[in-house]
């Protein structure tokens, strides 16, 4: 199939359109609900969330949630700088957001390169949709939409202590940060590309080669990195701020108790 037929092409559009309502509702709700700016933005990323699971309901493709992972840290986090930031953004803000906007730009326009419309459904929300009635409805509901959100706020709130507090000047540890980050989204980048390539040659069996010769799953190590070097950008601007290392942690248990366990009962069965 073209990569970017009129089929894929519209429903492309109408994602846009999903997520532009479910942006703005959750701009509605970040401006009308008492509370400090965290509590805000979380509140504000769940409705959002609803929103999206709403129309996976209505399309019965939970893949519509795919691109949220991506694009809404971009908008919480220039929320984040825009209202608790400082006068002007330092130098450790404006990495963090660089970074961000990298990683979730590419990660996203990975999805749009992958996805090839409503009727292309990830495997492992068909897998857990399998079951019936209220059963299929909550795991649709909880474990493909709200759970991920949660995790992902979570994996944030590194970002959100270095913007709202005063941190220490730039040091060695934002040195290892950007390191740890950039190798990360390069890790991705190459598996991703790789394994796009794989699939786009109808080869059977699993990736053997390049960075999938050595790591069985590059991509998920790639994003994993991704997460705690947010959270060593927190441990540079503070060491009081080691107790964060819960967020990487916690996005680490996500991929090592769901998403790789999903992915080897996938490669079992096409053996």
């Amino acid at each position: 199939m073209d990569r970017f037929s009129t089929q894929k092409v519209k429903a492309l559009y109408l994602v846009s359109l999903v997520y532009l309502l479910a942006f703005i509702i959750a701009g509605i709700f970040v401006n009308i609900i008492p509370g400090n700016i965290l509590y805000k933005t979380l509140y504000a990323d769940l409705a959002a969330t609803l929103v999206v699971f709403i129309f996976s309901r209505i399309y019965k493709n939970s893949s519509l949630y795919d691109p949220y992972w991506s694009v809404a840290p971009i908008i919480i986090v220039a929320y984040w700088l825009i209202y608790l930031g400082k006068s002007f953004m330092d130098y450790r803000e404006i990495l963090i957001f660089i970074f961000i906007c990298w990683w979730g730009l590419r990660l996203t326009w990975n999805w749009i390169l992958r996805w090839s419309g409503l009727g292309d459904e990830d495997f492992r929300y068909v897998d857990l949709k399998k079951s019936k009635g209220i059963i299929a409805f909550s795991l649709d509901f909880v474990g493909i939409h709200f759970f991920p959100t949660l995790i992902v706020f979570v994996g944030l709130l590194p970002v959100y202590y270095v913007i709202s507090e005063v941190n220490t000047p730039i040091n060695y540890i934002d040195g290892i940060a950007v390191l740890t980050t950039l190798i990360a989204i390069l890790i991705e980048t190459f598996a991703d590309n790789q394994l796009r390539a794989f699939k786009r040659s109808n080869k059977e069996g699993r990736l053997k080669s390049g960075l999938w010769k050595y790591i069985k799953y590059p991509n998920y190590l790639g994003e994993n990195l991704f997460w705690w070097g947010l959270f060593l950008f927190a441990v540079a601007a503070s060491k009081d701020n080691m107790y964060l290392v819960f967020a990487p942690v916690s996005m680490n248990l996500l991929f090592v108790f769901v998403s790789i366990p999903m992915m080897k009962k996938r490669l079992a069965r096409k053996k």
